[in-house]
Parts: C-alpha cells; sequence; structure tokens
C-alpha cells in the first residue's frame, strides 16, 4: 500500500530544485542545509517557520496547510478568518491619488494612477505576500464611431508568483471573465482554478485559485476593468469584494472623459488565445517608430499617443481574424 505524502516529502521535492532551495533559504533566513534536515525529518522547525513557509510557496499554500496541519493540527486555524486587514481605502491614500491625477500631465495620467492605486491594493489585500496579481484591461478604442471590440491590459504588478512576470500585453474578448464582466457592468467572481477552468478555459492559469473582474464605470459608461486574482481559494469574501469595489471606483481618475463607452456600445468579439496573440504583438514597439516615420515623411507628422492608437487598433483587427 503505498505511503500518503507528507509535508516533508513535498518540501523534499520543492528543493530537489537547487534554485528554489536557495530562494526559500534565503527568504526564512535558514540554511539550505535546515531545509533539508525537515525535508527528511532530521529536524523540526519552529512553528513560525512553519507559517512562514508556507507563504513563500503560495503555489503549494493550500496543500502545505493540509499535510502541516496533520503534524501539527494547531498551526494555521482557519487562516483566511485570521487575516485582519483594514475594510476601508485609508483616507491618506484618497489624497494621494488626487494629487497624482491634478499633477501628473495627460499623456502620463492613466499609467501614474492605474499603477499607483494597484501598488496600494497589493499592499492592502495581500501584506504577506501570499500571492495576488492585480491589473488593468482597458477598451481599445474603436475606429471611428464603431463599438468596443476588445479590451487590452495595459498595466499589472503583482507578488510572488506573479512579481517577476515581464510587461506582457493581452487582448481580452467575450471569451473572458473580463469581458464577460464589462459586458454586463457587473463585477464577476470565481473562487476556485476548477471554476475558472470551466468557464474561461482560454485564460486558466495553474497559479491563480481564485478571481475576479470589476468594470470601472461611470454614469453607465465603462473604460475598462480591474482584474484581481489570488493562490487563495475562496479568497473573495463579501467584505473584500466590498472594499475591491471602492478601489475599483477610485480608479475612475485614471481615465479621460473619452475613454468610457456607453455600455450599448460595448459588442466584444471572441479573442484568440494569448499563446496566438504573442506572434501579432512581438515587435509592436518598432511598429509604433515605423508608423510615425511613415507618417513623418508623407508630411502628416503624429505624435506617439496617435501611433500607438492606430498600432493597437491595427493589432486587435488582425487578431479578430485569427479566429
Amino acid at each position: 500500500m503505498e505511503e500518503q505524502q507528507t509535508w516533508r516529502d513535498l518540501l523534499g521535492k520543492i528543493i530537489s530544485n537547487a534554485q528554489e532551495k536557495q530562494r526559500i533559504a534565503k527568504t526564512l533566513g535558514v540554511n539550505p542545509v535546515t531545509l533539508l534536515r525537515w525535508a527528511t525529518n532530521k529536524s523540526n522547525p519552529r512553528q513560525d517557520n512553519l507559517r512562514q513557509l508556507v507563504d513563500t510557496l503560495p503555489g503549494y499554500r493550500q496543500q502545505l496547510i493540509e499535510l502541516v496541519a496533520k503534524e501539527y493540527p494547531q498551526i494555521f486555524g482557519d487562516i483566511n478568518k485570521s487575516e485582519d486587514i483594514p475594510l476601508e481605502i485609508p483616507s491618506t491614500f484618497y489624497a494621494h491619488v488626487l494629487n497624482a491625477h491634478t499633477t501628473t500631465p495627460a499623456m502620463l495620467r492613466a499609467s501614474s494612477v492605474c499603477t499607483l492605486i494597484l501598488q496600494q491594493i497589493l499592499a492592502h489585500l495581500d501584506p504577506r505576500h501570499l500571492g495576488m496579481l492585480v491589473a488593468i484591461a482597458q477598451c481599445v478604442t474603436p475606429k471611428s464611431d464603431c463599438s468596443v471590440h476588445s479590451l487590452r491590459q495595459t498595466v499589472y504588478r503583482g507578488t510572488y508568483p506573479w512579481n517577476t512576470l515581464n510587461e506582457q500585453v493581452v487582448f481580452y474578448g467575450a471569451e473572458s471573465q473580463i469581458g464577460q464582466a464589462i459586458s454586463s457592468g457587473h463585477a464577476v467572481v470565481t473562487q476556485s482554478k476548477e471554476e475558472k477552468r470551466r468557464l474561461y478555459p482560454i485564460h486558466f492559469v495553474d497559479e491563480e485559485e481564485s478571481s475576479a473582474a470589476f468594470p470601472i464605470l461611470i454614469a453607465g459608461r465603462a473604460a475598462g476593468c480591474l482584474y484581481i486574482a489570488s493562490t487563495r481559494r475562496d479568497y473573495f469574501s463579501h467584505a473584500r469584494l466590498a472594499l475591491i469595489q471602492c478601489y475599483t471606483d477610485l480608479m475612475v481618475l485614471a481615465f479621460e472623459e473619452r475613454d468610457f463607452y456607453s455600455l450599448d456600445k460595448i459588442e466584444l468579439r471572441v479573442m484568440p488565445e494569448p499563446y496566438k496573440q504573442q506572434p501579432h504583438i512581438i515587435g509592436l514597439q518598432q511598429n509604433i517608430i515605423q508608423k510615425m516615420l511613415r507618417s513623418a515623411q508623407e508630411g502628416k507628422a503624429i505624435t506617439r499617443p496617435e501611433a500607438e492608437l492606430l498600432v493597437w487598433q491595427e493589432t486587435e483587427e488582425r487578431l479578430l481574424h485569427e479566429r
């Protein structure tokens, strides 16, 4: 009969990767040999070491909690309920956002204010760095007065395992959780990876245990979505959702009036899988520069934002035909 896996067995498998062993040891402030002694049952960690170990491995968090609890039944309790975070946005942060809104040049306002709010969300909702991704997807400006067909990820921030991601452009359409949120005009939440895989398989990411998409709205008009993913299952309690809604309302200050579209103008199409999008997205910066140069040569000089808009629209059109 096969023996049941213990937390020590799981740790042993994880630290078989030398780079990962060094990372964990450095984070916990212990010698790498100590990790090996824990894994081989030659020594026992202190309870605070075990709690920190779980926090250091968000991708294995739930599994580790269950396995560690078999040997140390009282160590965790109800970990979600024990996390004590304020359920209101600090009043001083409103002042920071208003200052950024009024002092940042219009060309930089959206990225500056979005980044400021995303960083605050991470610090507020994930103070122990258990694993969270926050991102903004903005409506792709349609040509002339046509309807909005997709959204484009513009800014994101994350704690481990998302803290080392390179900036990556992704287009979202009707197939996505983000797309459903902006089309319906209300938040869309998944509380488990099984639910996410079933409802939005194209955008399923294994590290995400739960996720939520909130449309950024003002008077029935939308500019985009705030997206949050957590490594914790069932993370989005009613209290946390109410807090995130407050941050979403504040995000309105990042956008100009022209960035908002009536919900009846949101007619999203289905976009291809992210990996199929990448060949169309590689080299976008060069395309933007080339478009500016060509326009100048033709005597119709355009600004960089104008060139970016044209390139995004052309990319969206190619992706829509990819399907």
